[in-house]
């Protein structure tokens, strides 16, 4: 069986239609896709549509990624198996939604300050859904020639130590979690290594994510050793959590297509293990 419980679309930073993204995930062979963008669910009823209009062979889960703080970090909450009718949930995205708009014209003022004008219009141009994020930046800058890639678009300019660096100002892992879990979902730490931290702060995040109610951490995950599949499965057992894999997929590049993650260990209890998947 094939699981993809992380990916995104042009409702958020993506590059695919959800329609396109299912398309993709049957020629993928994937069995269980969760849609996940960036504090918003507006892709998923396109997604369900196709999938029942179609009677496509792929079971969708509803999912979001929640953008958090903590000590300074931005750390990423994946909800999954939501309601995505429920409004406190509704009310929580439309904050982050707003506080996305607010930072996306802030980046746009400093970009101004640097000669780079219009910033925000243009970025918008590259965002097909309601958000415009650093990722579009990215692209505008791309497209001008003003970096070669999107890497160096986030070290030059956008990422903490960039020219138009904007803090961002998101909700708290607790209040992220309290959605998920009242729209009836599971929270999921979402690629734990992927944040800078050193071993004892990846534990104490995982232990601060696991006290305030957290149920997985992304233990299969793209681009990702051997080694690294093996610890994160090892945090997992050891504080008692369930896990999850998913490509964090986001555009049309090999090394991160849907589906392209390893096999969770068989030391580990996925995720999905008592869903009903008829």
């Amino acid at each position: 069986m094939i699981v993809d419980l992380h990916s995104h679309t042009i409702a958020s930073d993506g590059v695919l239609s959800p329609s396109e993204l299912v398309k993709r995930a049957v020629d993928n062979q994937i069995d269980i896709l969760a849609i996940t963008d960036h504090d918003t669910i507006k892709g998923i009823p396109e997604a369900q549509k196709l999938i029942l209009t179609e009677n496509l062979p792929v079971k969708l889960v509803s999912g979001v990624e929640i953008s958090t703080a903590w000590k300074n970090n931005e750390i990423h909450i994946v909800g999954l198996n939501i309601d995505i009718e429920n409004q406190q949930l509704l009310t929580l995205l439309q904050a982050q939604e707003q506080g996305r708009i607010d930072r996306a014209m802030a980046i746009s003022y400093k970009l101004g300050k640097l000669h780079i004008d219009d910033a925000y219009e243009q970025a918008k141009a590259f965002s097909k859904g309601d958000i415009v994020s650093r990722a579009h930046f990215a692209r505008f800058l791309v497209a001008q020639g003003l970096v070669k890639d999107v890497k160096t678009a986030f070290k030059k300019y956008l990422g903490k130590s960039g020219y138009a660096y904007v803090p961002a100002k998101w909700c708290s892992i607790e209040e992220a979690i309290t959605a998920i879990h009242v729209a009836g979902g599971l929270a999921v730490l979402a690629h734990p290594t992927r944040y800078d931290l050193t071993g004892t702060k990846l534990k104490l995040l995982i232990n601060d994510f696991k006290t305030w109610g957290g149920d997985a951490i992304e233990v299969s995950q793209s681009r990702q050793t051997q080694d690294d599949l093996q610890r994160l499965a090892k945090l997992a057992n050891e504080f008692g959590l369930l896990a999850s894999q998913g490509s964090d997929f986001h555009d049309l590049v090999n090394y991160l297509d849907l589906g392209k993650t390893p096999p969770l260990p068989g030391s580990v209890t996925p995720i999905w293990h008592n869903w009903k998947l008829n």
